[in-house]
């Protein structure tokens, strides 16, 4: 091969060369097969009918992408929100309104009870050789507080939501309806399970935005018996004086 050749190949194959390493870096970017997550959330009010359906029905979501499209999506660090819980039975209901603070691995939640006191709650993350988090408990302006060594399992489910992780790992055969919906002007991926043996079926809206549980509902026999809802999230870093005990002391400190 002489000198020219030589030169044309070396250009030909140099040109190749960073044609492939665009196509590599442009694929690394992708989001997983089949999971098209939507753009944040928008007013509802600045779309009409016809465009939001039609927004919705070019995004992919089925029963079997359920768990890669949760998987994609990233929880804030930081945050707070009120959260309702409603209970339904037959001729009565009730509810209880939680404030709720995060910050890491630590989770505060103050609850309005029945008779009117605030039950103050703070979860430390889970140690391995615990079965659940601690929790340290008051009421009101207590200055004693209970500690729960193995306390709930997780934080959401000492805010009594069902929870996150439950959603992730909903196996297919179990789902009945996965798609995107809008709920409250919030897109969420709406999973829809079918009822289990005992009658209970349950539906998840999960906030594309921040990746938080939005909204939940439960039923027995097809009637509502549980509905959870949680206010637009507060990114702001909570106080921390939020996350020590009412004495001022930093809780698990020695």
């Amino acid at each position: 091969m002489d000198k020219k050749r030589m030169t044309y190949f070396s250009i030909g194959f140099g040109i190749l060369l960073l044609v492939v390493v665009a196509l590599l870096a442009r694929s690394s970017r992708r989001e997983p097969a089949g999971i098209v997550l939507p753009d944040s959330p928008v007013d509802a009010e600045d779309m009409g009918m016809d465009q939001m359906e039609s927004r919705l029905s070019v995004l992919e979501i089925s029963p079997e992408t359920v768990r890669p499209a949760i998987t994609t999506l990233s929880r804030p660090v930081s945050y707070s929100r009120t959260q309702k819980v409603e209970t339904f039975w037959s001729g009565g209901s009730g509810q209880s309104i939680s404030q709720v603070s995060v910050s890491g691995s630590r989770t505060r939640i103050d609850t309005r009870m029945a008779d009117g006191s605030i039950r103050h709650m703070l979860l430390s993350g889970r140690q391995p050789e615990q079965t659940g988090t601690s929790a340290w408990i008051w009421y009101d302006s207590e200055t004693d507080w209970t500690l729960l060594r193995n306390g709930p399992p997780t934080a959401d489910f000492a805010g009594r939501m069902l929870t996150y992780e439950t959603v992730r790992d909903l196996p297919a055969e179990a789902i009945i309806a996965a798609d995107y919906r809008m709920k409250d002007n919030v897109y969420c991926i709406y999973v829809e399970t079918a009822p289990d043996g005992s009658g209970y079926g349950e539906r998840y809206w999960v906030s594309v935005a921040d990746g938080l549980l939005y909204a939940a509902e439960r039923t027995w026999n097809g009637g509502l018996v549980y509905r959870f809802t949680a206010s637009p999230l507060d990114a702001e870093l909570p106080e921390e004086s939020l996350f020590l005990l009412p004495d001022g002391s930093v809780p698990g400190a020695a």
